[in-house]
Order: C-alpha cells, then sequence, then structure tokens
C-alpha cells in the first residue's frame, strides 16, 4: 500500500508545474502582446482609406505613443530582452521535458501550418509580407538542437549539464560580435537566401528569428534547469499564490496566446475604428 502512496506521489511531483516558470512565461507573453499592439497603431494609417479626414483624441494619442515607443531605445533593449527570456524559458523546459524530440517535431509541424496561416493574413492585409522563418520556427528547432545535444552527451552527467551552457555562450557571444539585430531584412523573399533565413544570415518576413543567436538562450536555459530545477521543484514556493494566476495561465497556454493575439488584437482595433467612422 505505501508502495502505491508513493508511487501516485511521484506523479503529480512529476506533473506539478513550477509556478515561477509560469509567471515569468506569461510575463514574456503579456509584454509580446503589448509590443505587437504598439506595432498595430504604428502602422493604422495604411489600414484606412480615411484616415486623415477623421479626428479622434484616442486614436491619435494611441498612435502618437506607439511611435515614440517603437522608437525608443527602451523598446529596443525590452525587446531582445524579453525575447532571450522566453527563450531561456523554452530551454528550462527542455531539461524538465521527457521527450525534446517528439515536442520540437510536433511544434515544428504548428509552425509550417503557422506560416501557412501568415500569408492568409498577408492577402487579407493584416500583415506586409508573411512569416517564412518565426519565433516558432526558431523554438521548434532550437528544440530539436537542445535533444541532439542532451542524446549526445546523456552518458556523461558532468558534461551532459555544463556543455549546453558553454555553447550557448559562445553562440551568443558571436552573434553580439557580429551585431545580430542589425541585419538588414530582404525587401522581397529570395528563394537563394532561404538557408540563411533559418541560420540567421539573411532576414526577411514580418516575424523573423534566425537560428543564431537565438539558440544561445535555449541551450543556456537548459542548463539552468538541469542545474537548478533537476528536482522540478519551485524555488520560492511561499511566493505563489493568486496574485500571480493571470500570469501562470497565460505562460501554461503561450502557444494559444501567441497563434492568436495578433488576429484578436488587430481585429479588436480594427472594430474600434471602424465603430468610429474610419473606413477601409
Amino acid at each position: 500500500m505505501e508502495e502505491v502512496v508513493s508511487t501516485k506521489a511521484l506523479y503529480r511531483d512529476k506533473r506539478r508545474r513550477v509556478w515561477e516558470l509560469d509567471f515569468l512565461r506569461g510575463l514574456a507573453v503579456i509584454c509580446m502582446c503589448f509590443d505587437h499592439l504598439m506595432c498595430d497603431f504604428v502602422y493604422l494609417d495604411g489600414w484606412f482609406s480615411n484616415f486623415n479626414e477623421i479626428e479622434n483624441s484616442f486614436i491619435s494619442f494611441m498612435v502618437d505613443f506607439s511611435q515614440m515607443y517603437w522608437e525608443s531605445a527602451f523598446r529596443f533593449f525590452a525587446h531582445y530582452i524579453f525575447v532571450f527570456l522566453f527563450l531561456f524559458l523554452v530551454g528550462t523546459s527542455c531539461a524538465l521535458s521527457r521527450d525534446n524530440v517528439k515536442r520540437g517535431s510536433a511544434l515544428g509541424v504548428f509552425a509550417l501550418a503557422f506560416t501557412g496561416v501568415s500569408f492568409v493574413l498577408k492577402n487579407m492585409g493584416i500583415l506586409e509580407y508573411g512569416i517564412v522563418f518565426g519565433i516558432l520556427d526558431c523554438i521548434a528547432l532550437s528544440i530539436l538542437c537542445a535533444a541532439a545535444v542532451d542524446i549526445a552527451t546523456e552518458k556523461c552527467k558532468p558534461l551532459n549539464v555544463f556543455l549546453p551552457l558553454v555553447l550557448g555562450v559562445i553562440i551568443l557571444s558571436v552573434g553580439i560580435g557580429k551585431g545580430f539585430w542589425n541585419i538588414e531584412y530582404d525587401k522581397e523573399f529570395q528563394t537563394s537566401h532561404m538557408l540563411g533565413y533559418i541560420v540567421g544570415t539573411n532576414a526577411f518576413g514580418d516575424d523573423w528569428f534566425g537560428l543564431f543567436p537565438y539558440v544561445s538562450a535555449v541551450l543556456m536555459g537548459m542548463y539552468f534547469g538541469k542545474a537548478v530545477y533537476a528536482s522540478r521543484a519551485s524555488l520560492l514556493p511561499k511566493l505563489n499564490g493568486k496574485w500571480n494566476k493571470p500570469f501562470r495561465f497565460v505562460g501554461r497556454h503561450a502557444l494559444i496566446f501567441y497563434a492568436v493575439h495578433q488576429v484578436l488584437l488587430a481585429g479588436l482595433v480594427m472594430l474600434i475604428c471602424l465603430a468610429i467612422g474610419y473606413k477601409i
């Protein structure tokens, strides 16, 4: 009987989520939603034929605020901080996952489907270029890279723990040295640059994240998960509570929020503007 109880308790422990990881993931997703909402207002004048004929104080304020935000140094640094935070947490989850090959492959299929949807949105005028290799593609391939490192080093525990950190630091250092944030975007899709879009030497699309150097955040996050969350237990159990429930909810369903947020936000902004009197 004690053995059965212990087995059930162990199963519950393995299913238990680490609340601070969900919280931070949710925070990163909410910041991403805000960033994309500001982007919608930046390009709002191109959505409506009579945009300059209507004066609305709220819309004018949001357009001015979004442009100020979009061009600020705060947005430049915050964008990369929260992107790397999100990818770092992806890596931490890799350390806690039982089958990263399955996770990465499933997400890769979803990412390809989302690419198809992005070109539908492009034809609807919501996106300008579509998505060839976006954040979902980057995450999927990064998870598979993390899985490959994990499998290759599974028989040597010290190497299994520390190699992801070493590789992550090296890749990020090279990326910073090469100025990964300053890659010029192609104005049109170039078939010959497809490998570059994936690797990170060329850029194209409304949502582009090349594998390098972003895979570095996933690898470093995997090291963190192995080193700090080996027991799969929260480091801050006393701080958990109802106050963080909305963030944890978003963090647990990050993929769903990513998949639908842009259409919902753009649709909401468009409906508000149509109600005010703007015309497509």
